[in-house]
């Protein structure tokens, strides 16, 4: 290893390297692709060449006579003195100090023993049959393949790490929060031409149809194949219960909420302990934005203000902020930007970051995240601020025209990520009146629902 042998050398007294040997053990030590370095012949060389300084000028004419009894005694001593400095107050620094030495100066080989012993293996699913997995393992075949986040993959993305199963494969998602990604032309063109059954087959991951057919299964035969969590232990057990009810109960998959209410206090001024609240900023106020993708100014200033006064009186607490529009999460962004003391910065790229001062707890947690729903599966908050963005005043009379009024409201999956990511408190900010009449009952269920969970004296 040339690291070790550059370590050594550089110790020896007195010094035995020139100035381009250590040069160039130094550029071997830094060497860790697979390919032939070029320099190998002058490695070659200088080995030689230490072999000759290491080697003896003259042979002794003859041996000196030692004492086979000295000989012995001289051994008995060093493994005495090993042995009182392992079973000394110091034997375990000493321990660790001398693997801590070998493992520092023999990085390339404790890479390649871990490598060699590992268990198990992690990749994304493309990168499962990439290079450096094949370096990692022989053989591409694994007893037990798990794929955690399945839900979201698409089918052929998940076929590739399912392939390297040989005995078992343990799919692990959630089919009622986001699904895979489809391309948004195709889905576009199909949601103008008013195929909705086609989307639904379009949307419908593979991860839900296997949980269905293994489900099927098991009540055609008794064995066992599904496995689905009944206890969350994220947020407070009212909100709990509201998104089991809401999102889950319809289909047979309730769970409980098993922690204590007192473990979710926050004691922020405004909301009287409550968990949930609803920020009405009715029409008049303002509404949503034409385009493509749309947003609320009035919406994004009260929240970029809020988020502050929060995160100012409860420095330890976390704070999500989530839109269903990247138009909307660029606006928030904006007004954050604006305030005397700002949430974020801009970048040397164009866009922006969380300020330093705001982007950690003391524990080194993240302290403030704003985005799409997209970017907060998976993660949680102590407080979440939900902008409803929608506001308008477009009747809704078909199906086309709901979409229309609502847009990414009506989507539950999305909804429920959205609704799910608290712990302490959710706060949802738009326009109630955009849950008025039967229209709103069959679009956006969830928000009603919500709505009426809000405590009185939580509405602000």
């Amino acid at each position: 290893n040339a690291h070790k042998t550059l370590q050594r050398l550089i110790k020896a007294k007195p010094p035995i390297l020139t100035l381009q040997e250590q040069t160039l053990l130094e550029q071997a030590s830094e060497w860790e692709t697979a390919e032939t370095p070029p320099f190998l012949a002058y490695l070659k060389t200088l080995q030689d060449n230490q072999l000759d300084r290491l080697s003896l000028k003259k042979m002794p004419a003859a041996y000196p006579n030692i004492s086979i009894e000295v000989e012995c005694l001289l051994a008995d001593m060093i493994d005495a003195l090993h042995h009182n400095v392992r079973h000394s107050a110091v034997g375990k620094e000493a321990v660790l100090h001398d693997y801590l030495e070998a493992l520092e100066n023999n990085i390339a080989g404790t890479r390649a023993t871990v490598k060699h012993y590992t268990a198990t293996l992690a990749a994304t699913c493309q990168q499962a049959v990439n290079y450096e997995m094949s370096t990692l393992k022989e053989e591409r075949i694994f007893d037990t393949v798990i794929i955690d986040e399945a839900a979201r993959a698409n089918p052929l993305d998940l076929f590739i790490p399912m392939s390297l199963a040989a005995k078992r494969i343990i799919l692990v998602g959630d089919h009622r929060q986001l699904p895979h990604i489809l391309e948004p032309e195709i889905e576009k063109q199909f949601d103008n031409a008013d195929k909705q059954p086609a989307t639904h087959v379009l949307k419908n991951s593979l991860f839900e149809r296997l949980f269905n057919d293994m489900r099927a299964r098991e009540a055609q035969d008794g064995i066992k194949r599904t496995i689905t969590l009944d206890a969350q232990y994220r947020m407070h057990p009212v909100l709990g219960q509201f998104v089991s009810d809401t999102f889950y109960k319809l289909y047979n998959e309730s769970f409980e909420s098993p922690l204590p209410a007192d473990n979710f206090l926050h004691h922020l001024d405004g909301y009287q302990n409550a968990v949930a609240a609803w920020v009405d900023i009715p029409l008049s106020r303002g509404k949503e934005s034409q385009g493509m993708s749309k947003s609320r100014r009035v919406e994004a200033r009260w929240i970029a203000k809020e988020t502050q006064r929060l995160m100012t009186q409860q420095p330890e607490l976390s704070v999500g902020v989530i839109t269903f529009y990247t138009a909307q999460k660029q606006a928030i962004l904006t007004e954050m930007a604006k305030l005397d003391s700002p949430l974020i910065e801009p970048t040397e790229f164009g866009d922006y970051e969380i300020a330093n001062a705001w982007r950690k707890t003391s524990t080194l947690t993240e302290r403030l995240r704003v985005g799409t729903v997209d970017a907060f599966q998976g993660k949680e908050f102590d407080v979440v601020i939900l902008s409803m963005t929608r506001s308008n005043d477009f009747p809704a009379n078909n199906n086309k025209a709901l979409r229309k009024k609502y847009g990414h409201l009506m989507l539950e999956n999305r909804l429920c990520v959205a609704m799910s990511r608290q712990k302490r408190l959710l706060i949802v900010v738009g326009d109630l009146g955009m849950l008025q009449g039967e229209a709103a009952a069959k679009a956006i269920p969830g928000l009603l629902a919500f709505r009426q969970l809000c405590e009185p004296e939580s509405k602000l």
